[in-house]
Protein backbone atom coordinates (compact mmCIF):
# COMPACT_ATOMS: atom_id res chain seq x y z
CA UNK A 1 0.00 0.00 0.00
CA UNK A 2 1.26 3.53 -0.53
CA UNK A 3 1.14 5.73 2.18
CA UNK A 4 0.75 9.11 1.48
CA UNK A 5 -1.07 12.59 3.02
CA UNK A 6 -2.17 15.60 1.19
CA UNK A 7 0.36 18.87 2.45
CA UNK A 8 -1.65 21.89 3.89
CA UNK A 9 -0.45 24.66 1.56
CA UNK A 10 -2.15 27.52 3.32
CA UNK A 11 0.26 26.08 6.83
CA UNK A 12 3.10 25.22 5.15
CA UNK A 13 6.55 26.98 5.67
CA UNK A 14 7.83 26.28 1.98
CA UNK A 15 4.04 28.36 1.06
CA UNK A 16 5.87 30.96 -0.41
CA UNK A 17 9.08 29.20 -2.15
CA UNK A 18 6.12 26.62 -3.51
CA UNK A 19 4.26 29.29 -5.59
CA UNK A 20 7.34 31.06 -7.17
CA UNK A 21 8.53 28.36 -8.44
CA UNK A 22 5.66 26.42 -9.51
CA UNK A 23 5.21 27.63 -13.02
CA UNK A 24 7.94 28.41 -13.89
CA UNK A 25 8.73 26.63 -17.22
CA UNK A 26 11.85 24.81 -16.19
CA UNK A 27 11.54 25.08 -11.96
CA UNK A 28 13.94 21.82 -12.03
CA UNK A 29 17.70 22.71 -10.81
CA UNK A 30 20.92 20.46 -11.19
CA UNK A 31 23.62 19.96 -8.79
CA UNK A 32 26.34 17.90 -9.91
CA UNK A 33 29.48 17.24 -6.94
CA UNK A 34 31.63 14.19 -6.11
CA UNK A 35 31.36 11.81 -3.11
CA UNK A 36 34.20 9.45 -1.62
CA UNK A 37 33.56 5.90 -1.65
CA UNK A 38 36.88 4.36 -0.57
CA UNK A 39 35.57 2.79 2.66
CA UNK A 40 32.07 1.82 0.55
CA UNK A 41 34.07 0.14 -2.20
CA UNK A 42 36.62 -1.62 0.06
CA UNK A 43 33.58 -2.96 2.02
CA UNK A 44 31.50 -4.24 -0.70
CA UNK A 45 34.65 -5.90 -2.25
CA UNK A 46 35.35 -7.87 0.79
CA UNK A 47 31.61 -9.03 1.17
CA UNK A 48 31.22 -9.88 -2.60
CA UNK A 49 28.36 -7.11 -2.69
CA UNK A 50 26.89 -5.59 -5.66
CA UNK A 51 28.07 -2.21 -6.16
CA UNK A 52 25.31 -0.75 -8.06
CA UNK A 53 22.47 -2.45 -5.89
CA UNK A 54 24.27 -1.24 -2.67
CA UNK A 55 24.94 2.04 -3.40
CA UNK A 56 21.61 2.73 -4.60
CA UNK A 57 20.48 1.21 -1.44
CA UNK A 58 22.18 4.15 0.74
CA UNK A 59 21.16 6.57 -1.54
CA UNK A 60 17.60 5.77 -1.40
CA UNK A 61 17.79 5.35 2.29
CA UNK A 62 19.62 8.51 2.78
CA UNK A 63 16.96 10.32 0.39
CA UNK A 64 14.07 8.80 2.48
CA UNK A 65 15.26 10.70 5.64
CA UNK A 66 14.99 13.83 4.05
CA UNK A 67 11.43 14.84 4.03
CA UNK A 68 11.61 17.11 0.90
CA UNK A 69 12.74 14.19 -1.08
CA UNK A 70 9.29 12.92 -0.59
CA UNK A 71 7.52 15.85 -1.60
CA UNK A 72 5.75 15.13 -4.98
CA UNK A 73 3.02 17.64 -6.77
CA UNK A 74 -0.10 16.14 -7.64
CA UNK A 75 -2.44 18.14 -9.97
CA UNK A 76 -2.79 21.24 -7.64
CA UNK A 77 -2.15 19.44 -4.52
CA UNK A 78 1.29 18.50 -2.79
CA UNK A 79 1.31 15.10 -1.11
CA UNK A 80 4.28 13.51 0.84
CA UNK A 81 4.61 9.97 1.05
CA UNK A 82 5.69 7.68 3.94
CA UNK A 83 8.23 6.30 1.79
CA UNK A 84 9.76 6.57 -2.06
CA UNK A 85 11.12 3.46 -4.15
CA UNK A 86 14.09 3.97 -6.13
CA UNK A 87 13.35 3.50 -9.83
CA UNK A 88 16.76 3.19 -12.15
CA UNK A 89 17.70 2.51 -15.51
CA UNK A 90 19.16 -0.66 -16.38
CA UNK A 91 21.56 -1.93 -19.27
CA UNK A 92 20.16 -4.93 -21.84
CA UNK A 93 22.90 -7.19 -23.40
CA UNK A 94 22.63 -4.63 -26.32
CA UNK A 95 23.41 -1.89 -24.71
CA UNK A 96 19.71 -0.17 -25.12
CA UNK A 97 18.09 0.57 -21.24
CA UNK A 98 15.35 -0.07 -19.70
CA UNK A 99 13.31 1.06 -16.43
CA UNK A 100 13.59 -0.80 -13.28
CA UNK A 101 11.68 -0.49 -10.05
CA UNK A 102 12.74 -1.54 -7.10
CA UNK A 103 11.52 -2.25 -3.36
CA UNK A 104 13.18 -0.38 -0.40
CA UNK A 105 13.21 -2.18 2.44
CA UNK A 106 15.26 -0.73 5.74
CA UNK A 107 16.62 -3.90 6.17
CA UNK A 108 19.26 -4.21 3.88
CA UNK A 109 18.86 -8.07 3.27
CA UNK A 110 15.48 -8.08 2.43
CA UNK A 111 15.92 -5.38 0.00
CA UNK A 112 19.23 -7.10 -1.48
CA UNK A 113 17.46 -10.12 -2.07
CA UNK A 114 14.02 -8.67 -3.46
CA UNK A 115 16.33 -6.44 -5.92
CA UNK A 116 18.02 -9.23 -7.14
CA UNK A 117 14.93 -10.93 -7.99
CA UNK A 118 13.53 -7.77 -9.59
CA UNK A 119 16.96 -7.20 -11.21
CA UNK A 120 16.62 -10.36 -13.05
CA UNK A 121 12.53 -10.63 -14.14
CA UNK A 122 13.66 -6.70 -15.73
CA UNK A 123 16.22 -7.99 -17.58
CA UNK A 124 14.11 -11.05 -18.69
CA UNK A 125 11.32 -8.65 -20.10
CA UNK A 126 11.21 -6.90 -23.46
CA UNK A 127 9.06 -4.08 -21.90
CA UNK A 128 11.03 -0.53 -21.98
CA UNK A 129 8.82 0.52 -19.02
CA UNK A 130 6.44 -1.18 -16.39
CA UNK A 131 3.16 0.64 -14.41
CA UNK A 132 5.49 0.47 -11.43
CA UNK A 133 8.09 2.74 -12.77
CA UNK A 134 5.81 5.23 -13.70
CA UNK A 135 4.04 5.92 -10.60
CA UNK A 136 5.43 9.13 -8.77
CA UNK A 137 6.65 7.50 -5.25
CA UNK A 138 10.26 7.05 -6.60
CA UNK A 139 13.25 8.49 -6.97
CA UNK A 140 14.55 8.62 -10.46
CA UNK A 141 18.04 7.01 -10.86
CA UNK A 142 20.48 6.47 -13.83
CA UNK A 143 24.10 5.18 -13.79
CA UNK A 144 26.37 6.11 -16.34
CA UNK A 145 29.45 4.02 -15.87
CA UNK A 146 31.53 5.09 -18.66
CA UNK A 147 32.01 8.73 -18.18
CA UNK A 148 33.42 10.72 -15.37
CA UNK A 149 31.50 13.84 -15.75
CA UNK A 150 31.36 17.16 -13.51
CA UNK A 151 27.73 18.98 -15.18
CA UNK A 152 24.20 16.64 -16.51
CA UNK A 153 21.00 17.74 -17.85
CA UNK A 154 17.66 15.80 -18.43
CA UNK A 155 15.32 15.22 -21.67
CA UNK A 156 11.93 16.97 -20.30
CA UNK A 157 8.53 16.79 -21.50
CA UNK A 158 6.88 20.56 -20.31
CA UNK A 159 3.62 20.51 -19.38
CA UNK A 160 3.22 17.75 -16.56
CA UNK A 161 3.45 17.63 -13.19
CA UNK A 162 6.67 15.76 -12.83
CA UNK A 163 8.49 16.78 -9.65
CA UNK A 164 9.90 13.53 -9.01
CA UNK A 165 13.72 14.00 -8.52
CA UNK A 166 16.60 12.32 -10.54
CA UNK A 167 19.95 10.90 -9.33
CA UNK A 168 22.58 10.27 -11.55
CA UNK A 169 26.20 8.12 -10.66
CA UNK A 170 28.97 8.56 -12.75
CA UNK A 171 32.44 6.72 -13.61
CA UNK A 172 34.18 6.40 -10.23
CA UNK A 173 37.79 7.59 -10.12
CA UNK A 174 40.92 7.48 -7.86
CA UNK A 175 42.23 10.34 -6.71
CA UNK A 176 45.54 10.00 -4.30
CA UNK A 177 44.80 7.89 -2.15
CA UNK A 178 40.62 8.66 -2.29
CA UNK A 179 37.76 6.51 -4.72
CA UNK A 180 35.68 9.42 -5.72
CA UNK A 181 32.27 9.47 -7.33
CA UNK A 182 30.51 11.83 -9.29
CA UNK A 183 26.93 12.32 -8.63
CA UNK A 184 24.29 14.47 -10.17
CA UNK A 185 21.20 15.64 -7.94
CA UNK A 186 18.14 17.41 -10.01
CA UNK A 187 14.80 18.30 -8.30
CA UNK A 188 12.08 20.88 -8.28
CA UNK A 189 13.03 23.62 -6.78
CA UNK A 190 9.17 24.63 -5.51
CA UNK A 191 9.89 21.66 -2.84
CA UNK A 192 13.74 21.09 -2.45
CA UNK A 193 16.29 24.04 -2.01
CA UNK A 194 19.76 23.86 -2.33
CA UNK A 195 19.64 23.32 1.78
CA UNK A 196 18.29 20.29 1.24
CA UNK A 197 19.96 18.60 -1.23
CA UNK A 198 22.94 19.27 1.41
CA UNK A 199 21.48 17.47 3.69
CA UNK A 200 21.18 14.63 1.38
CA UNK A 201 24.41 14.74 0.35
CA UNK A 202 25.70 14.75 3.64
CA UNK A 203 24.22 11.74 4.91
CA UNK A 204 24.77 9.34 1.99
CA UNK A 205 28.26 10.35 2.25
CA UNK A 206 27.81 9.35 6.03
CA UNK A 207 26.41 6.08 5.20
CA UNK A 208 29.53 5.67 2.65
CA UNK A 209 31.80 6.33 5.17
CA UNK A 210 30.19 3.59 7.59
CA UNK A 211 28.80 0.69 5.30
CA UNK A 212 29.69 -1.94 8.34
CA UNK A 213 26.78 0.30 10.25
CA UNK A 214 24.36 0.90 7.50
CA UNK A 215 25.42 -2.94 5.55
CA UNK A 216 26.81 -5.34 7.69
CA UNK A 217 24.38 -5.09 10.51
CA UNK A 218 21.01 -5.77 8.56
CA UNK A 219 23.08 -8.47 7.09
CA UNK A 220 23.95 -10.27 9.93
CA UNK A 221 20.40 -9.91 11.33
Amino acid sequence: MILEKHVDINSWNRKNQFYFFKDYDNPFYNICTDVEITKFYQFIKSKNLSFFLSNLFLSIKAANNIEEFRYRIKGNSVIIFEMVNPSSTILNDDNTFKFCRFKYHQNFNEYLSKAEITLKEALQTKNMLNPEACKINVIHYSTIPWIRFNSISHARKYGNDDSIPKIVFGKFYKENSKIMLPVSIEVHHSLIDGYHVAEYLKLYQSYLEHPEENLLEEINE
